[in-house]
């Protein structure tokens, strides 16, 4: 009986509990999928006059380099230019972001009238809608959306970030969706990493356009490619499959800052954006849970956003999450376990809670605490194969969420999942390396005042090293002027010592040779 016990309390918290929560969750998700298909075959497609106007708010602080590119997308969308409105905030640039989308508003943008879209260009025509710059100060991404939201007009209003791509069907898809679900008050969309959205540019930051005066896509290494390729596999799990199932069960988590639509009357009901949290728009949506709002998810809504590339940027944006995550939830703590807010309340904050924070600290204890259990009798052979098979676990997850995700997926999402099916093999790794960036965001929220951005801990680590290295540099230099000045001192002291010492012999010896010259 005591080994059973035994078993229970270690392997039994180590193997079996990852398996229950993390295998269960992702059992749940499959099955909502597989009743979301039938919505989707039942789609009809709507005539312009049949379409509501929508409104486009762009919030940009500093994007200059990537501005061009989202706007061009907007631009080029299959939607009546009439029933369109962009309205973009600058929210106090100090780069010439406000420059170029007056060039934009005024007809005499001098940039690339193209982007890239699914490893292709797409020429950017005519824009015949209303096209408007905003100069807001500098208050704030949340005071940035708010100041835009006072300025549309539209029936449908759609918040995206600055650096993000849109298909060219992307606005239509989304208000044929809110046409199609008069319950719904507010949407997001289905958000994919695309690498090719990254632009290869020279030592001043000017995009590299080759001989047809196209865009060319940046060279990535092993290391950015590794990263691209993961963040692809997770927001397929994130959004086709997370998004999609808390849709379903009207459990919506946030409204994804890249992309969020509403209902004009649902944001004049007196919802706004706050400046509280690093994290407005979950914010938000748990305002919209409180006013009993229905949130949906688009599927059809193609956003492509660019990858971080290097592990500083995503560890900031991951602290940044979490940091997020944890002051929502503080701030709105009544509705934690709730049985009046709905689903959200009841069941899934508790749930998300549990997994990303209460679970987070014994995951965080038995990863390098295994490595010890060859000292309470276990081999390294057992010790091993437990590893391996807490691999093949999380591997198999990985690989039944993104053979769902191919089922829905378009010829375009194919090829991609397709290209990058070795990185499936990589997962697990990238997911264990994801969650302590994770973590540390539960220690920054605790010690650290808030802020937007972080550096990371390559950047810190190469900070160190520099510090180091000129706090040697000023060690040693000290230790030589140390030791200059004592040579020194020990040169003069030898200059008053030795000197008059060898002149007195030097006389001495003079008087002797002269004194036995005499005598002989």
């Amino acid at each position: 009986m005591s080994s059973v016990w035994t078993f229970l309390l270690i392997w039994g918290v180590w193997l079996i509990t990852p398996v229950l929560f993390d295998g269960g969750d992702a059992l749940f998700r499959l099955m909502v999928v597989r009743t979301q298909r039938k919505e989707r075959e039942a789609r009809v497609h709507l005539e312009d006059d049949e379409l509501p106007t929508v409104t486009i708010i762009v919030p940009a602080h500093n994007e200059a380099e990537v501005i061009d590119r989202c706007l061009n997308s907007v631009k080029a969308q299959e939607y009546p230019h009439d029933k369109l409105e962009i309205i973009v905030i600058d929210d106090g640039s100090t780069d010439d972001t406000a420059d170029r989308v007056d060039g934009h508003v005024n007809g005499d943008h001098d940039g690339v009238d193209s982007f890239r879209l699914r490893g292709r260009a797409i020429k950017v025509g005519p824009f015949n809608g209303r096209l408007a710059l905003i100069r807001n100060g500098h208050g704030g991404k949340a005071t940035a959306l708010n100041a835009g939201i006072l300025a549309s007009s539209g029936d449908v209003i759609i918040n995206i970030d600055s650096d993000v791509v849109l298909a060219p069907d992307t606005i239509r898809n989304t208000a044929a969706y809110f046409v199609r679900n008069p319950d719904i008050g507010a949407a997001t969309g289905n958000i994919e990493v695309d690498w090719e959205t990254l632009e290869e540019r020279d030592k001043e930051g000017r995009l590299v356009l080759d001989e047809d005066g196209q865009i060319v896509p940046k060279k990535l290494t092993f290391m950015e490619r590794f990263l691209a390729r993961s963040q692809f596999l997770e927001y397929l799990s994130s959004f086709d499959l997370g998004r999609r199932a808390q849709a379903i069960t009207s459990t919506m988590y946030t409204l994804a800052g890249a992309y969020s639509a509403f209902r004009r009357e649902v944001l004049a009901d007196g919802i706004w954006y706050s400046n509280t949290t690093v994290s407005e728009d979950t914010d938000l949506t748990f305002e919209l849970h409180r006013k009993d709002v229905k949130i949906g998810f688009v599927d059809d809504a193609k956003i492509y956003l660019e990858p971080a590339i290097d592990w500083d940027s995503l560890y900031a944006q991951r602290v940044r999450w979490t940091r997020g995550q944890l002051e929502v939830c503080g701030i709105n703590n009544e509705m934690i376990g709730s049985q009046k807010r709905g689903k959200l309340s009841s069941f899934a904050l508790p749930k998300m809670l549990l997994f990303d924070h209460t679970m987070a600290f014994p995951r965080l204890v038995w990863a390098p605490l295994i490595l010890s259990f060859p000292l309470i009798g276990y081999s390294w052979r057992v010790v091993g194969l437990a590893l391996l098979g807490m691999y093949m676990f999380y591997l198999l997850i990985e690989i039944i969420n993104t053979l769902t995700v191919f089922a829905i997926a378009d010829d375009h999402g194919r090829e991609r999942i397709e290209q990058s099916g070795w990185m499936l093999l990589l997962m697990p790794a990238y997911r264990f390396v994801v969650f302590h960036f994770r973590f540390s965001g539960f220690l920054v929220t605790l010690t650290e005042e808030q802020q937007w951005t972080m550096a990371g801990p390559m950047r810190t680590a190469e900070s160190d090293i520099r510090s180091l290295r000129l706090r040697s540099i000023e060690i040693a230099t000290g230790m030589f002027a140390i030791i200059g000045a004592s040579l020194s001192r020990a040169v003069r002291l030898a200059s008053a010592v030795v000197g008059p010492l060898l002149i007195t012999v030097s006389v001495v010896l003079l008087r002797w040779f002269e004194s036995t010259r005499k005598t002989s």
